[in-house]
């Protein structure tokens, strides 16, 4: 043990674990699975978002020297960890932030959560340098608009990066709920601060990834569930400057993405009204609640919605997400004009879904596990999921912009503890992507393993490449005037790690008569 821990010091000293940048200092660690990959936990890419700030787009950061410790990670955005028992809590695994000991329906404010929350964290090859110009990925998690964070076990990197050797990894924070989404009357519709906070972090990325190893001139864009329609979105808020030269949406689309329609501001003046802030001028309400205490709101909001869940379902309503805005949301039908109009970023894109997205995204008996919901709902409900994947590609292909469709479709039990039923859920591919897995209970099927090296190596390639990817044997998804579909990448299913489908295998019930979806491939 002594010869390991000897051998360790030795190469952590030949490391660079020390990082200047024009933002400032950076020093990171060793990854202790890994060691061959060196991760930086805590790096600031906004000002904090508090005090008069509450509410307001991320501002840039200024020149700074300070000497920033990046072993650990900074909270989360504000969230609340509700009460009400679902798969995520009690079936998944490692899916949802740390909270250090806080319990997973505890029905309070995350306990490492606060709005001094805009910071990304970065995991590279150890060996990386400033003049090793890698290809680098930017993930923004998921949470459905009202959770997430960079501090999730099931989102960590490292695995894949220790594999590769050959790209970095970047995963941000950004704001969720009434702080990213609070739709204010005294905000005048300025509102949507998610993608905003989104594009800083592209932003700081772009100018400061250098110094970590990354090549500024090859990002990739990758989002998951809401972080995954944040990142379609994104292509049509910036579509002249994207900055990233590719783009990755995993179980999710602008197209189809739902959005909030409280536009009179009703949501928030109700719960500025229950925090003592019942003014009529919009200036002054919002001038109040920037004052009243995140955990106050956050409370307040989380266990009024829990209480709507579990005692009085007929109560009043409240919500808090993204707002269509004509800037950074567009209505759908915009979306559609603006895919006719070839007005998005010109670049390439990847496009995933599950077999059974909606398994845990439906209610089901909580006290009986292995009943599962309504299995007809699970199949109706992803198929229309799955309809906003094909048309997207429609659309795409129409712009002549390349595109990539897989289908995650294993089951493996391990990712579902005591609920078979659930099968290749909404969020089960992100074990295969990053690797994670391994943190469940084993044993590891033969066909899980190969499932997750292959997936991470196509993803990475990907990166490297996202004009084509060639060698592997799949060819962008492009629908022919006889409508056989385009083929698409189907991971896990029938005992293989890899088969190329016909895109009307998955996506036929969407556009042509006697075909029925499937979500047991």
């Amino acid at each position: 043990m002594l010869c390991l821990t000897l051998v360790f010091a030795a190469f952590a000293a030949a490391v660079e674990l020390t990082v200047t940048t024009r933002t400032g200092t950076f020093i990171g660690g060793l990854n202790e699975t890994y060691p061959d990959v060196r991760h930086f936990k805590w790096v600031p890419y906004a000002q904090p978002p508090v005090g008069n700030l509450r509410w307001t787009p991320p501002r840039p950061l200024v020149n700074d020297s300070t000497v920033y410790e990046s072993t650990t990670f900074g909270p989360a955005c504000s969230q609340f960890v509700s009460a009400v028992p679902a798969v995520w809590s009690l079936n998944i695994t490692g899916n949802l932030i740390v909270n250090y000991g806080e319990s997973l329906t505890a029905g309070l404010v995350a306990q490492n959560s606060a709005e001094d929350c805009l910071s990304l964290a970065i995991w590279t090859p150890a060996n990386a340098t400033g003049n090793s110009s890698l290809p680098v990925i930017i993930f923004t998690t998921g949470g459905g608009d009202q959770t997430g964070g960079i501090n999730i076990p099931t989102q960590i990197p490292a695995n894949w990066v220790h594999r590769s050797q050959k790209h970095i990894v970047v995963t941000i924070n950004y704001r969720v709920n009434i702080f990213g989404y609070p739709n204010a009357r005294g905000l005048n519709g300025s509102t949507n601060f998610a993608i905003q906070d989104q594009r800083a972090a592209v932003e700081w990325v772009s100018e400061n990834i250098a110094a970590f190893g990354g090549d500024p001139a090859r990002l990739t864009l990758w989002g998951q569930s809401a972080g995954a329609g944040l990142t379609d979105e994104y292509l049509f808020a910036w579509p002249s400057d994207p900055i990233v030269r590719a783009s990755i949406s995993s179980s999710s689309l602008a197209i189809g993405y739902p959005t909030n329609v409280d536009y009179a501001g009703t949501n928030f003046t109700f719960v500025a009204q229950a925090m003592g802030c019942n003014f009529t001028d919009p200036a002054f309400e919002l001038q109040c609640m920037r004052r009243v205490p995140m955990p106050r709101i956050v409370n307040f909001v989380g266990q009024y919605q829990d209480n709507s869940s579990l005692v009085n379902t007929s109560q009043r309503a409240i919500s808090f997400s993204r707002q269509i805005d004509n800037k950074f949301v567009f209505s759908q039908a915009d979306y559609v004009r603006l895919y006719q109009a070839d007005t998005l970023a010109q670049i390439p894109k990847m496009i995933g879904t599950t077999a059974r997205e909606f398994s845990a995204l439906l209610p089901y008996p909580v006290n009986n596990a292995s009943a599962g919901p309504s299995n007809q709902l699970i199949t109706a409900l992803t198929q229309a999921w799955v309809c906003t994947a094909y048309n997207t590609s429609v659309y795409r292909q129409q712009d002549l912009l390349t595109t990539y469709r897989y289908e995650y479709a294993a089951n493996f039990t391990n990712l579902a503890d005591g609920a078979s039923w659930l099968g290749a859920y909404h969020y089960a591919d992100l074990y295969m992507f990053f690797g994670t897995y391994l943190i469940t209970s084993p044993p590891y099927p033969d066909l899980e393993v190969q499932t997750s090296q292959i997936m991470q190596d196509l993803l990475y390639n990907f990166v490297a490449n996202p004009a084509s990817l060639p060698g592997n044997g799949w060819p962008p998804y492009l629908l022919d005037s006889s409508d056989s579909g385009g083929q698409i990448a189907r991971f896990g299913a029938n005992g293989q790690a890899l088969q190329l489908v016909s895109g009307n295998a998955i996506d036929g019930a969407c556009h042509l008569p006697n075909y029925t979806y499937t979500t047991t491939p």
